[in-house]
């Protein structure tokens, strides 16, 4: 599954150029506005997933973006 763009609802954590298999979602790069949460919740128009965010993405009060990152998807919804 190819999806070009999805965001978190509180606008803090962007995913682009992602694709997912095999219970894992590929970004092409991921932004993370003072995020600290160990999983968050993205979605876009057709899709809803919760992934786990690796230690070494989280920053209290930084910025961090990653590129080429694989995240774990936890839960996977159609909307």
């Amino acid at each position: 599954m190819q999806i070009d763009y999805l965001k978190s609802d509180d606008g803090r954590v962007h995913a682009i150029n992602c694709s997912s298999s095999e219970g894992a979602l590929d970004i092409g790069i991921l932004c993370l506005i003072a995020c600290t949460e160990s999983t968050i919740r993205i979605t876009d128009e057709h899709h809803r997933l919760i992934v786990e965010v690796p230690k070494e993405f989280r920053s209290s009060s930084e910025r961090v973006k990653v590129f080429n990152a694989s995240l774990t998807i936890l839960s996977h919804e159609q909307v």
